[in-house]
């Protein structure tokens, strides 16, 4: 009973200790470094993923900015195209009859809907051209059409004149324009000259029409076709200058002509995309005509910009297209949920991890506790097969006696007896002297020895030893020597170190041939003490050494005088030693002697 107390003190104290190791989570820093890794890689991931979202979606949008850019660039050339041949359509009109009557005009522009399907012209009219010397007649002849107010302007003297006398709508603006000279004004005429000497639609530069009024003022254009006489050549262009009667022209308010232009188009949007327009020449606010934002002043500031320019039978306008990112744009949808869900896998995929490493540590710290029980079942079975011989061995000799004497008490002589009875007496002290140091142990190992450490003098508690173990010494006429250098005092429990020194020194006595000696020494350093017991008896084998201080490898061995012990003394030694976190070891030579050392606190 008492073997299986020790040995399950022992097992259930290893086991709960391998148990709170094997549940806390305490991992290798490899293991951390892979799970930490995982985590990074998923984030990088992550991030590598978000950013080539964000990098694909700035191509989308470079290639979705320049398509629309293109997009309307294709309109407008479109749609100058369809107001040539509009101009060309009238004047095909002239070209059908020597006279195009007023009525004639204004029915042709009402066949030609072009309210409807070429929205943002503000008008289609016709300039006739007029010598000096057939001006006061043809004033007369408008005015005698019932326009009595009819005059050419602005006034002066020209040698050539022209004068708006067709435009429709016949209202509202365009009656500011019925009479211009626009032949007058440089930038008008150099284009009406280009127009007439290549025969081809031509677009004015910047110009202040003469519809504009006080409010909503706009940069205008005009496009011109000429009208020759009928009948009359031109190849050349001196033909084309003596044939010349007049243009059809319309004017553009640019604002109106863009609106025209895209209201029926999927065009960006203003706050996003915006646009200029500008006159050949260059890019300020003198050569802007158009700003998709309403206003004149140039905003360069954006995230993608693009030129693109349009010419018309060699009239350039530039496109300035901007773009501008709104920052509520700088996380789309797709970016955000693949940042959420990379997030999320890489945050699970590191407790994953985590999970993973800590269950491998755990199988890992399961299996070495496994171990460790398999192994203190085999240091059981080896403890109770050992402890077994040893208490078998003197229990045989103590009943073989007690049956000799019960039997045949008679027959034997009174030395006789006193020998068996003596043989007994041998016997049951030894097996005595067995149990009590295994219950000395198992106290010791089940922590129910009072441990009460407090400064000693070394040399006050080995006097107190040697009184009791001189006897022993004596009788083998062995000699022991105490030497300590000055006072050495230790921080340890009485009963614990008188234990130490009584089983040290007992060994030694045990195994030093009669006449030998043995000597005690003790040494201060580094705030601990270290005592030595060493002799100059048979000393220990070799492969022997390794296993004297386990429980597992107990073995008892006759002294020089035919001694026997527990097995346990060394035991208890290295349990007590170890209790005042000191430690134990010996040093031994087989046939020269032995020296066992262990150290001390000289302080808590």
């Amino acid at each position: 009973m008492i073997f299986y107390l020790a040995l399950c003190i022992q097992i259930s104290s290893r086991m709960k200790t391998g148990l709170n190791r094997t549940f806390s989570l305490h991992f290798p820093i490899r293991d951390i470094l892979v799970t930490l890794a995982v985590l990074f890689i998923g984030l990088l991931i992550t991030i590598i993923s978000v950013s080539y979202i964000r990098m694909n979606m700035k191509k989308v949008a470079v290639r979705d900015f320049e398509y629309t850019c293109n997009e309307l660039l294709i309109k407008i050339v479109t749609r100058l195209d369809q107001q040539a041949q509009l101009l060309h359509s009238g004047a095909a009109l002239f070209a059908s009859s020597d006279t195009i009557t007023r009525t004639e005009w204004h029915r042709f522009y009402d066949r030609t809907r072009i309210n409807r399907y070429l929205p943002g012209i503000q008008g289609f009219g016709f300039t006739v051209l007029i010598p000096k010397d057939q001006l006061k007649q043809h004033i007369q002849n408008i005015r005698y059409e019932g326009y009595s107010e009819y005059d050419i302007f602005p006034s002066g003297e020209r040698e050539i004149y022209s004068s708006i006398v067709y435009i429709e709508p016949f209202s509202d603006r365009n009656l500011n324009a019925f009479g211009y000279d626009m032949y007058s004004e440089p930038i008008r005429r150099i284009t009406m000259e280009a127009s007439r000497d290549s025969n081809r639609a031509m677009l004015s530069g910047k110009v202040t029409l003469m519809q504009e009024t006080t409010e909503d003022v706009q940069a205008g254009v005009l496009m011109y076709v000429p009208v020759y006489r009928n009948n009359m050549p031109t190849i050349s262009i001196e033909d084309r200058r003596t044939a010349i009667k007049g243009w059809i022209f319309s004017p553009y308010r640019m604002k109106d002509l863009m609106s025209g232009i895209h209201q029926n188009v999927a065009f960006p949007d203003e706050n996003r995309i915006s646009f200029n327009i500008y006159d050949e020449g260059g890019t300020s606010n003198d050569s802007l005509l158009y700003n998709s934002a309403g206003n004149e002043v140039i905003d360069d500031i954006g995230d993608l910009k693009l030129t693109l320019p349009i010419e018309f039978n060699g009239k350039k306008w530039i496109l300035e297209f901007i773009s501008k990112v709104q920052e509520k744009t700088l996380l789309h949808r797709d970016q955000t949920i693949v940042l959420i869900a990379g997030l999320i896998i890489s945050v699970l995929l590191f407790f994953l991890t985590l999970l993973r490493i800590n269950s491998i540590v755990k199988t890992r710290q399961i299996s070495k506790l496994n171990m460790q029980l398999e192994k203190l079942n085999l240091d059981k079975d080896r403890f109770i097969t050992i402890l077994g011989h040893d208490l078998k061995s003197p229990f045989t000799s103590i009943l073989g006696f007690l049956e000799l004497l019960t039997e045949d008490i008679r027959k034997f002589s009174i030395d006789d007896i006193e020998s068996h009875v003596n043989i007994i007496n041998d016997a049951s002290k030894q097996t005595y002297n067995l149990l009590e140091d295994l219950l000395v142990w198992t106290k010791a190992h089940s922590g129910k020895i009072p441990f009460n450490p407090q400064i000693l003098d070394l040399h006050d508690v080995y006097t107190n030893v040697e009184s009791v173990l001189n006897p022993a010494a004596d009788a083998k006429n062995i000699t022991i020597n105490y030497s300590g250098h000055g006072e050495v005092n230790i921080f340890a429990d009485i009963d614990m170190l008188k234990t130490i020194l009584r089983n040290l020194v007992t060994n030694a006595i045990k195994f030093t041939k009669p006449g030998g000696s043995i000597n005690i020494n003790a040494v201060k350093k580094q705030g601990s003490v270290i005592v030595s017991v060493s002799d100059n008896g048979v000393g220990i084998e070799a492969d022997r050494l390794p296993g004297l201080f386990d429980i597992s490898q107990i073995f008892s061995t006759m002294g020089t005088f035919n001694e026997k012990g527990s097995g346990l003394g060394l035991i208890l030694c290295k349990e007590f030693v170890e209790k005042h976190d000191g430690k134990i070891w010996v040093e031994s030579e087989y046939g020269k002697g032995s020296n066992f050392r262990f150290t001390m606190p000289t302080r808590s």
